[in-house]
């Protein structure tokens, strides 16, 4: 049974035309609702774009948000897409339990695609083995079932988001006590969380360099992140019959937390 889902990563964005664009040629849907742009893949919305005139700052936030497509074969489609469309790629990598695309928007923002490997080939070991290696391009193409491609499939969600935090040790706390989750891997600086024995749901790590400042409101970057927990799970870490909660996490990142499983209608 599954107890959490993510729902949309909301980005503040100083070129909302721009960054519309770039994420409709990626293969995402752009819907205008008041002043955001919710963007779909699949049937789910995965980017909610709110515009902002303040100036990127030196600031924790967002590492990358990352898309999970169901299959191998959807990844070769969007490869070849991206390759076709020569929309430009950060990385490759095979991380045991996935495999997975990497992409930077025109305003720095971290982008995973991947699909996951079936859970019997994960191999724990004491816990989850992940690793980090070069991705089988070529295989992975060769999967492709279509040259034609129309958009991301049916089943497209948000599988995870990893994050720059200040402090890790306050940071797990946050997510471990407050929204439930569980310590799945650890790596340098860095440390994986999930529920319902999942690789990860929330990464966080102390990678980015120089002295970064706690999250600010309105800056570009990372607006919010949204986390939908099953009914019970939701009613045992907040008792009060609320149906929703926005919190700030240490590093001052907003998570809007809601009651059930509904990634599709609430952002």
């Amino acid at each position: 049974m599954n107890t959490i889902a993510l729902g949309a990563v909301h980005l503040n964005v100083n070129n909302m035309d721009l960054m519309k664009a770039y994420y409709e040629h990626l293969g995402l849907r752009a819907h205008r609702l008041g002043g955001v742009v919710i963007l779909y893949g699949g049937d789910f919305p995965l980017l909610v774009l709110h515009e902002t005139y303040k100036t990127r700052k030196h600031e924790v936030g967002l590492y990358h948000f990352a898309i999970k497509v169901p299959s191998r074969e959807d990844l070769g489609n969007i490869l070849y897409h991206l390759a076709k469309e020569k929309i430009p790629v950060t990385g490759f990598s095979d991380h045991h339990v996935s495999e997975a695309i990497y992409l930077q928007d025109p305003e720095g923002n971290g982008i995973e695609i991947y699909h996951d490997r079936p859970k019997e080939l994960w191999l724990k070991r004491g816990q989850i083995h992940m690793s980090t290696e070069p991705m089988d391009v070529q295989e992975v193409l060769k999967s492709r079932t279509t040259d034609d491609f129309l958009g991301f499939p049916l089943g497209t969600h948000m599988g995870h988001i990893h994050l720059h935090v200040l402090d890790l040790e306050a940071s797990e706390a946050f997510y471990e006590k407050t929204l439930g989750l569980e310590k799945v891997f650890t790596y340098p600086n860095a440390g994986f969380y999930s529920r319902d024995g999942y690789h990860h749901h929330v990464a966080m790590n102390l990678w980015l360099p120089g002295d970064p400042s706690q999250k600010e409101d309105r800056y570009p970057g990372l607006h919010a992140f949204s986390i939908h927990l099953e009914e019970g799970v939701y009613d045992d870490l907040f008792p009060d019959h609320s149906t929703q909660k926005e919190l700030r996490d240490p590093s001052n990142l907003l998570v809007k937390v809601h009651r059930g499983l509904r990634p599709k209608e609430l952002l």
